[in-house]
């Protein structure tokens, strides 16, 4: 489980992280807290609009319904380096 690994760490009660994040407001921290240490940032106008050109680009391909979301978070990646 998600709560075991991070409660073998020493002095951590496992009960406590179970109720970890309940709260909205202690979810939304802990989001953003890994955003920022992952590096993501909100995307500008800009790269709003370049995604979704490189979407509509691709709709109409038949291959399957998941494939925008793919193709999306593929682009997403690369765009990212």
């Amino acid at each position: 489980m998600a709560v075991a690994r991070p409660a073998e760490q020493p002095g951590v009660d496992p009960a406590r992280l179970r109720s970890c994040g309940r709260r909205a407001k202690t979810r939304t921290g802990h989001s953003r807290l890994v955003a920022k240490y992952l590096g993501w940032r909100p995307p500008t106008t800009l790269e709003l609009k370049e995604l979704d050109e490189f979407l509509l680009a691709r709709a109409m391909e038949p291959d399957s319904p998941t494939l925008p979301f793919r193709l999306g978070c593929e682009y997403l990646v690369s765009a990212r380096r």
